[in-house]
């Protein structure tokens, strides 16, 4: 019998190898193709992915370009990328410059079942909880969403997709688990995670 949903856990370094084309098995066609293919930082997430709910409405905040009060941290593309991504579907939400801000984010994210952000991302290897996303700052936030400030956040979404460099803050720890944005969203109630290859 055919498996058509297959669970990726990597070990070690193999956290960092994309999944993507296995010739001999498939043909010579994408592995995403054959296979329903889910790839988890570990085992432990199981117990927190959400199930979908059928019918659900499939409303968009997408968040680009906040203002991080230095003109070349400016990312026009990414505003761009966040107005298309709102323009195409008709129950969003957009949120830019000093409006994409991380307490709106805290706000607003758990009512939307997709989450956009195009944004500046940093990695810190010596504290991965500490690694996260550049929003906009204000009184109430210093405009940094961390991995560790995900795990105190409830999320209702079917998929967040991470547009930023550095947005993969991987490390792997102890126990062969992995700390990273992917994992915090996972953990706040994301069921997908999407998330680029940054510079």
């Amino acid at each position: 019998m055919t498996t058509h949903k297959v669970v990726v856990i990597p070990h070690g370094t193999l956290h960092y190898m994309p999944v993507c084309r296995d010739e001999a098995a498939c043909d010579g066609a994408f592995f995403l193709d054959r296979f329903a293919l889910r790839l988890l930082p570990s085992a432990s997430v199981l117990q927190f992915l959400k199930t979908r709910t059928n019918g659900k409405s499939t409303r968009v905040l997408a968040i680009g370009n906040p203002d991080l009060g230095d003109p070349q941290l400016d990312l026009k593309y990414a505003e761009e990328e966040a107005r298309m991504i709102s323009t195409s579907n008709p129950n969003s939400q957009l949120l830019l410059r000093r409006n994409a801000s991380e307490t709106n984010f805290k706000k607003a994210g758990g009512y939307f079942s997709r989450i956009h952000f195009a944004t500046h991302g940093k990695f810190n290897a010596d504290a991965p909880l500490d690694s996260g996303l550049y929003l906009a700052k204000d009184a109430a936030n210093d405009g940094i969403l961390t991995v560790g400030e995900l795990y105190s956040l409830s999320l209702d979404a079917d998929l967040v997709t991470l547009s930023a460099c550095e947005n993969r803050p991987w490390k792997i720890a102890n126990g062969d688990d992995v700390v990273g944005l992917a994992r915090g969203f996972l953990y706040a109630g994301s069921r997908s995670v999407v998330a680029s290859f940054g510079a």
